[in-house]
């Protein structure tokens, strides 16, 4: 069966590049990848989220949560700069 996939570009990018480094086609990764999401049970349920205000977060999210709260960008590097921007403020302490 045929589908069309609307993908971010940068996203498409990554996939074509490690679909070429595994030696697989880019249709050979998404049927894996939604394979891998057919086939493992939901990390994650109502009950294991934690609200902070009326923010919620995973409960991956764990001790960092504080630092993930802290940002608007979500992204590793924001993230990243956030802890290390509370652990240079924990030193002071």
């Amino acid at each position: 069966m045929k589908a069309t996939i609307d993908l971010d570009d940068s996203l498409y990018r990554r996939l074509k590049v490690e679909a070429a480094r595994r030696g697989a086609t880019v249709r050979e990764m998404v049927a894996e990848g939604i394979r891998r999401v057919l086939e493992t049970p939901p990390a994650s349920t109502a009950s294991e989220t934690t609200v902070s205000g009326e923010e919620e977060s995973p409960a991956w999210f764990g001790s960092l949560g504080r630092y993930g709260r802290a940002v608007d960008d979500h992204s590793m590097a924001a993230i990243r700069s956030s802890v290390a921007e509370g652990r240079s403020r924990d030193k002071g302490k």
